[in-house]
This record gives C-alpha cells, sequence and structure tokens, in this order.
C-alpha cells in the first residue's frame, strides 16, 4: 500500500511543500509534526475508549476506528524511525 493512501488514512500527512529554511530544520520540523499528529491520536484514542467505558458513549465503531488510526499511524511512525536508522548505519558503514 503507498504511504499517501496510509497517511490519509491516519490522518498523518506530509508537511507543506514550501522549501524549508533548513535542510536539518525542515526534517526536524516535519518529524516534530508527524509525532505531535500520532501522539494526538494516541490521546483521541483513549479519550474515545474512556468515553465508552464510562457509557458517555454507545458507539464501538466509532472507538474502534479510532483505536486503529491511532495503532495504524505509531505502526506507520516506527516504520519510518526504522527506515532512518537503516540510513544511518549505511552512511557510517561508507568508508572515505
Amino acid at each position: 500500500m503507498p504511504v499517501a493512501a496510509i497517511s490519509s488514512l491516519t490522518g498523518v500527512t506530509a508537511p507543506a511543500s514550501s522549501p524549508p529554511t533548513s535542510a536539518a530544520g525542515g526534517f526536524a520540523a516535519a518529524l516534530r509534526e508527524a509525532v505531535e499528529k500520532v501522539s494526538d491520536l494516541q490521546h483521541a484514542s483513549g479519550q474515545e475508549i474512556q468515553k465508552l467505558i464510562t457509557g458517555e458513549s454507545d458507539d464501538l465503531h466509532k472507538t474502534m476506528l479510532a483505536v486503529q488510526r491511532a495503532e495504524l499511524a505509531f505502526e506507520l511512525m516506527m516504520e519510518v524511525r526504522n527506515k532512518v536508522v537503516q540510513a544511518y548505519q549505511e552512511i557510517m558503514r561508507i568508508q572515505v
């Protein structure tokens, strides 16, 4: 499944296409934004679960969707992290 399709399901989107002021600042800002969105999805998931448990909501479908969105966003974030670590390790193996 393409990343665009996954990101549309999770609500985590790529940063705007405007050029960043510096490469490191742009990547750091994009990473920070993605982590914040994942955190927001997990928080919303927790709220939906709490509403279901306390009886404020009886919509199990909505709760399960919130949980799945948060789970998928977290898994996507972890895969991106793994790829970044792999790329860093590959760069460190290059002999100069």
